[in-house]
């Protein structure tokens, strides 16, 4: 597969028409690497508002490319290479039927699993012919070494548009606890300018208050994932909690250029300074888990296309289809999305159809593409392997083959892909030029582990 550089560079100069435009952002100085490091992160944060939420390296007078809203999910990544590993590890941990995403009713059942992992790993290390590089073989005492991201759907595509050189922020609702602090810095480490708000505590059950939402994704030879997933403290956001500051934290400000702080209105939190003079986010775009809180997503949506944005939103499963049909129904015959984009499962579900997903063809990507266009400016579907297609109101259109590449991890990859596709339509690429930068990027982030490209 082609860079995404060089996709890059092949981008047409015509910007998408419509509202909310902006010209596209000055391009940070290459490091020869998609991913970000610790290093090039800021190094404290700027503003706190209010008590409850952090914003950090809120930089004044820089361009904010996209915001994501969603569930700010802290990926727990385990390689199970070894088949007889992952045989018991399953075995350990209850797991009949490997693949799919399971829901867990707490942080400790996360916990389990993971010492489960670890028992195993300890009881069978002497007689793995391949051990895997997830774990540490240095320290056995110490069981399985996991590797930890910031993963979630939305987040995965704000790090994605930064780590290919746009400014990126990101929204959600966290624990006060180290996970959620842990999680922040590592998203800060790529480039994301974090708006995580922290989820009140409950003064008469302190004990019941819910941490930091997580994902352990059990990672087996091949990439197929058996994740068990606690959502926690992510489910607490509502639409209060997207207010006037979290609005102007993500977004950027609204004030004149040289007013100075002292001149803004006072937030709830008066002990902290507004960020000045950053320009507006060019694109929300909203995970489509969010649609299961639609008030949540309909103020988002509200704000951003207040503040002149445009809202994409991803589908995110064909269960989010069927279980939240009339609250995307809702949204799109009010016109809050301008960009939908869904996986060949979601778009069979839009459409009713019931065939196969490797039984899907272009020409019924095609009908879910005429259903979306009632609604929105631009229809993408992905393909999975075999790459993706994508149609405007005005009769462009992109199409992009599958690239053959060896599996490793397939996590994050659509979430990839709708990085680079929208990286590139915001930077005035034509749809062919997003597909191609979509399929580009997603091919190569399936040959890593978790959803992070790295040199």
């Amino acid at each position: 597969a082609q860079s995404a550089s060089c996709m890059a560079s092949r981008l047409s100069a015509s910007p998408p028409v419509g509202r909310g435009f902006t010209a596209p952002l000055r391009r940070r100085p290459s490091s020869g690497s998609l991913a970000a490091t610790a290093d090039q992160a800021p190094a404290a944060p700027v503003a706190l508002r209010p008590a409850s939420m952090t914003a950090d390296d809120s930089v004044n007078a820089r361009e904010v490319l996209l915001v994501g809203l969603g569930d700010p999910v802290s990926d727990i990544l385990v390689r199970l290479d070894d088949p007889s590993l992952a045989a018991r590890v399953f075995d350990a941990c209850g797991i009949s039927e490997p693949g799919g995403c399971v829901p867990v009713d707490s942080d400790e059942d996360i916990k389990s699993l993971l010492a489960a992992c670890g028992e195993q790993w300890i009881t069978g290390a002497g007689a793995l012919e391949t051990p895997s590089q997830s774990f540490s073989e240095d320290v056995p005492s110490q069981g399985v070494e996991p590797t930890y991201c910031p993963g979630g759907s939305a987040a995965n595509v704000a790090k994605g548009v930064a780590n290919l050189g746009g400014d990126a922020a990101f929204v959600g609702m966290i624990g006060r606890d180290d996970i959620g602090a842990r999680y922040r810095e590592l998203l800060r480490s790529q480039k994301v300018t974090p708006v995580l708000l922290e989820v009140d505590v409950d003064d008469d059950e302190p004990g019941a208050t819910p941490r930091s939402a997580q994902c352990l994704s059990l990672v087996e030879k091949g990439g197929q994932r058996t994740m068990r997933t606690y959502l926690g403290a992510s489910l607490k956001m509502g639409a209060s909690h997207f207010d006037e500051n979290v609005e102007r934290l993500a977004f950027g400000d609204d004030d004149a250029p040289g007013e100075s702080n002292a001149n803004k209105s006072k937030s709830k939190s008066d002990d902290a300074a507004a960020p000045g003079g950053r320009d507006r986010a060019s694109l929300l775009h909203v995970e489509g888990y969010t649609l299961y809180r639609p008030d949540l997503a309909r103020a988002a949506m509200t704000a951003a296309k207040r503040r002149g944005a445009l809202v994409s939103l991803d589908l995110a499963s064909f269960e989010v289809v069927r279980n939240c049909r009339s609250q995307l129904c809702s949204l799109l015959d009010e016109g809050l999305v301008d960009l939908l984009f869904c996986n060949e499962d979601e778009a069979a579900e839009l459409i009713g159809e019931t065939r196969a997903p490797d039984a899907f063809a272009r020409k019924d990507a095609g009908r879910a593409m005429e259903w979306m266009l009632r609604y929105v400016r631009v229809a993408t579907v992905s393909l999975g392997a075999r790459g993706c297609v994508s149609v405007d109101r005005d009769g462009s259109r992109g199409v992009s083959p599958g690239v053959r590449c060896a599996v490793v991890d397939t996590t994050g990859a659509g979430d990839s892909f709708t990085a680079a596709f929208l990286w590139a339509y915001l930077r005035g690429g034509s749809l062919q030029a997003c597909c191609a930068c979509g399929c580009a990027v997603g091919t190569a982030v399936v040959q890593v582990l978790g959803a992070e490209l790295t040199a």
